[in-house]
């Protein structure tokens, strides 16, 4: 059985671990912890093992999709989809009317996956990572 709860400290490694594997660039630990009181970092956790996570925030009017990731042979059965729609909860729980995104312009991937929950490509970002540009995505909640 899982639970999709808040992160906590404890959760930390194993988030970093699944954030080493989703990612060229990943994100150290210190930016993990330092979203431990944000009500919008969670975890997708069964059988006391973390399988995925989110970080929401905000981005001018909007909340935004901080990050997102499931353990690369957890993919596939919809546990993306279920973390992003607890997003879409919180953001709507706090009033906001929209959410934004960016995803790696070489993501093919993950564009799809953004585009089947609902999110249009809104504009590129050029240089926006380090190694790639980014589209900005945008879906209405």
């Amino acid at each position: 059985m899982y639970i999709i709860r808040e992160a906590q400290e404890k959760d930390i490694l194993e988030i970093v671990a699944i954030e080493d594997l989703s990612f060229p660039v990943p994100w150290p630990d210190f930016l993990f912890r330092s979203n431990l009181e944000n009500p919008g970092f969670i975890v997708y956790e069964d059988k006391k093992k973390i399988i995925g996570y989110a970080i929401l925030g905000t981005f001018k009017s909007n909340a935004h999709l901080l990050s997102i990731a499931v353990h690369p042979t957890q993919r596939k059965h919809g546990i993306g989809s279920l973390l992003l729609q607890k997003c879409i909860s919180i953001a709507r729980y706090y009033g906001y009317k929209s959410m934004t995104l960016e995803v790696r312009e070489k993501n093919l991937d993950g564009q799809r996956f953004y585009q089947a929950n609902g999110f249009k490509e809104k504009e590129s970002v050029e240089g926006y990572y380090l190694d790639d540009n980014a589209v900005r995505m945008q879906r209405k909640i």
